[in-house]
């Protein structure tokens, strides 16, 4: 088995930089619209969601669903522990060890 472990902290820490990033763009192109248009509008206020806000809002209301544990994935596991069919190396077991500190430093 040879898989990632991709905690539920690590996606919402990308997702909010993610929102973050997109809520940044939108506001330097509002600032920029606003600045054109200025001249044209008196006290009119208005709010513009692009299609990657949306997105974005999209994708962290999805993550807000994730369960916490993913039951189907745990009791597979445990599934090949009892039956003998689950084998992890010690090289395996030392990969994910540095690849974790690599990826939580990131992060």
């Amino acid at each position: 088995m040879n898989s990632m472990k991709i905690s539920n902290e690590q996606v919402k820490q990308v997702l909010d930089k993610y929102v973050r990033q997109v809520e940044n763009k939108t506001s330097d192109r509002a600032k920029g619209s606003e600045q054109k248009t200025e001249k044209l509008r008196h006290n009119v206020d208005s709010v513009t969601i692009t299609a990657r806000g949306e997105e974005a809002n999209k994708a962290r209301e999805a993550y807000r669903k994730l369960p916490e544990v993913r039951k189907d994935l745990v009791d597979e596991v445990k599934t090949k522990i009892k039956s003998g069919d689950y084998e992890v190396t010690s090289k395996e077991v030392a990969d994910k060890i540095v690849h974790r500190m690599i990826v939580d430093k990131m992060v």
